[in-house]
């Protein structure tokens, strides 16, 4: 090993020039882009919501891009069936969301599961919550934030193995020379530099590949992890440069040293780091922490493999660990600083909790450091003393890569998930409604329903805001207008332009001459053909919140009711036909062909046919009530609640109360009774899920108990 002095044992103003080409490598990476890891930013339906009719899909959006072919949502309802009709797929030019496709679902709560895996860090993530049908719901919002969730015992076994063999290589890169000249045995030496970049190249791939492998991934899934994801390429390069220093072998000290420094650089920029507050800094202080890490450990070990000659190497290893001690102390401050948001989650998230273990073990290698440093000192020092407290050090330098290794794998630090929005829906053609004047309707056309907004509803100029909902990729709806004509002869055109195509916005302006009843449409194009939508309101259209106050509070004094739904995926479809039961305080019964439920309180019965036998379980949520909060659970929330104009059900005049609910979103018509403010017809259009609603029957004697 000693007879190359110029390629084994680097000079001291070599690894200063390295240092410097590796600080001004991190500085380069400046422009990293900031942001949390692939977190549940929005949902559709939201937690905890209850609802008369779940919408056609569910829609999630996380904070992030995230891989389609890894990620999945599973919808089960109370007995643990899947409740979707379709598989998980994109949502046409939102890259951060997903959907999955819902049957036509009967009353009970469901459970929505959900994983993501993130094309910018690559961690895994999953979680869960409930909504309610017919019911409310607790929402039980779940995120599974922990190491083994994110990434299977494999992967984190592959993560503390590239962590370990990074920092061998690291130290055996900088401090192989040193090594030498200590008396360190050779062939020892070269089995660390053998075996690291090994440790770091194989590490390295299997924690890459095995969360792939559990999220349900396919060799294209994997492969999408590796190229798509900008953690997966940073980490194959760590990869490509510990393979080619298996190849060039130990003995290329500057090549090694070069490659080392590219892969210390690469593991930095593809973890928490990137997606620090400040990305620059975050990198800077982990690579630093990794090389000082490095410094440290491999200085313990090298002196341990140099147990013939101990005193003597610990004598030429003390300056670097005490520099590599020092520099992970302070680095290791900033990066907890960057990851926790305040002092109290040290103690208060698990994140924190290992953070202080780890600050912990931190401070037992220090001591005995400093013990075995004091015992050498001595005047009567013999290797045999100093050993005990070197071999404390190196045990606990493991434990600390350990704690190191799931701190890595954390999928959200807390910091992250501090910062995390609440999960809602967040919808640019609906969200702001509640500030401003509105009248908001909407019409089904075959798979797609057309929610159109007029901000104010009165005649003048108005913006015009048209949301489609039922687009797939490749629909490319355009040439989009809106058109108008009223009773008294007025009429208007306008096109509308995209203004969130992940949202199917179209944004235009108008002018609405006379006031009067309008049968306002919507006409477009799409590669499925064309869409036509058409509705009738009055304007101006007066504020209808007092006429939907009347109503809840007409319908809460009931002590029986019928109603008869009407339920269709699409416009044309046949029907699907419920017969329901309603009876004060906690009772109803739906009937649907031969299949009966009766749900009474906490308990649901139900039978397949009339020679079946009944059976029990629990309803799943709160316990059933009605009329008390039924109707104020899936009113609530109401925006743009306007009057669209007066009709007739089955005799009665009836103010047409008209409104959205952005969280779905869906559009709501009740027909409220003038004298008695009794919903005797209720609309709701939601994507998938076209609902009528007839109520007959108030206050009709109902005898409705559990069957015996």
């Amino acid at each position: 090993m000693s007879a190359d002095a110029n390629e084994t044992h680097p000079a001291p103003h070599t690894i200063r020039r390295l240092s410097a080409l590796a600080v001004l490598a991190v500085l380069a990476l400046l422009p990293l882009e900031a942001g949390a890891h692939a977190g549940p930013v929005a949902a559709t339906p939201p937690p905890g919501l209850g609802l008369v009719q779940a919408p056609g899909a569910v829609v999630l959006r996380f904070s992030e891009p995230i891989s389609h072919r890894l990620s999945r949502i599973d919808v089960l309802d109370q007995a643990w069936q899947d409740a979707t009709t379709g598989p998980t797929a994109p949502v046409e030019g939102d890259p951060n969301a997903m959907q999955r496709k819902l049957g036509l679902l009967t009353p009970g709560q469901y459970t929505v599961r959900w994983t993501t895996v993130s094309t910018l860090d690559g961690h895994t993530l999953r979680g869960s919550y409930t909504f309610g049908i017919g019911t409310g719901s607790l929402g039980n919002q779940r995120i599974e934030n922990d190491p083994v969730a994110s990434e299977g015992w494999a992967g984190l076994i592959g993560r503390l193995s590239a962590l370990g063999g990074l920092i061998l290589w690291i130290g055996f890169g900088l401090l192989g020379g040193v090594a030498a000249r200590a008396g360190t045995p050779e062939a020892r030496l070269m089995v660390v530099g053998r075996a690291a970049p090994l440790l770091a190249a194989t590490g390295t791939a299997l924690s890459i590949v095995w969360p792939a492998f559990l999220a349900g991934g396919s060799l294209g899934g994997i492969i999408d992890v590796v190229l798509a994801t900008r953690s997966g390429r940073l980490r194959a390069l760590v990869v490509l440069a510990a393979g080619a220093a298996v190849v060039i072998g130990p003995r290329r000290f500057t090549v090694n040293r070069a490659l080392a420094v590219a892969a210390a650089l690469a593991e930095a920029a593809s973890g928490h780091a990137s997606s620090a507050a400040v990305p620059s800094l975050a990198v800077l202080s982990f690579a630093v922490h990794l090389v000082a890490a490095a410094l440290w450990l491999f200085a313990i070990v090298a002196a341990a493999l140099s147990s013939d000659r101990l005193l003597a190497a610990l004598a030429a290893f003390s300056p670097f660990a005490i520099v590599g001690a020092a520099l992970v102390g302070l680095s290791g401050v900033s990066s907890a600083t960057l990851e926790l948001g305040r002092v109290s989650d040290l103690w208060s998230t698990a994140y924190g909790q290992i953070v202080l273990a780890k600050a912990t073990v931190f401070v037992a290698m220090a001591t005995f450091g400093l013990a075995h440093h004091r015992l050498r000192r001595r005047p009567d020092a013999r290797g045999t003393r100093v050993a005990r407290p070197l071999g404390i050090e190196l045990v606990a330098g493991v434990l600390a890569l350990g704690l190191a290794t799931v701190l890595v794998a954390f999928p959200n630090p807390p910091r992250e998930l501090e910062s995390a929005e609440p999960l809602a829906r967040i919808d640019p053609v609906l969200a702001r409604l509640e500030a401003r004047e509105a009248v908001s309707v909407a019409g089904p056309s075959g798979a797609f329903l057309a929610g159109l907004t007029v901000l104010p509803p009165r005649p003048g100029p108005v913006e015009l805001r048209l949301q489609l909902l039922g687009l797939e990729a490749g629909d490319a709806p355009r040439a989009v207008q809106v058109h108008g004509r009223s009773d008294g002869g007025g009429a208007f055109k306008a096109s509308l332009v995209p203004c969130d195509r992940a949202f199917g916005c179209f944004v235009g302006r108008g002018y609405i001459d006379v006031p009067g009843v309008w049968r306002i449409g919507a006409s477009m194009t799409s590669n499925r053909g064309p869409i036509r939508v058409e509705t009738a309101l009055t304007l101006p259209a007066v504020d209808g919140a007092s006429e939907l106050a009347r109503a809840i509070a007409s319908m809460e004094r009931l002590r029986a009711a019928r109603l008869r739904e009407d339920l269709r995926g699409e416009a044309g479809q046949p029907p699907v036909l419920f017969d329901y039961r309603f009876r004060a305080p906690d009772a109803f019964e739906m009937k649907r062909d031969a299949r009966l439920r009766i749900v009474v309180g906490e308990r649901s019965y139900s039978r397949a046919g009339a020679a079946e036998p009944w059976t029990s379980q629990p309803w799943p949520g709160p316990p059933f009530t009605w009329p008390k909060s039924y109707y104020r659970e899936f009113w609530r929330d109401a925006r743009a609640v306007r009057i669209l104009g007066v009709d007739k059900v089955d005799g009665v005049v009836s103010n047409v109360v008209g409104f959205v609910r952005p969280q779905l979103p869906a559009w709501f018509r009740l027909w409220v009774g003038r004298e008695d403010g009794l919903v005797r017809r209720q609309e709701m259009l939601a994507e998938g899920h076209l609902m009528d609603h007839r109520y007959v029957g108030f206050d009709e004697p109902l005898d409705l108990r559990p069957p015996i």
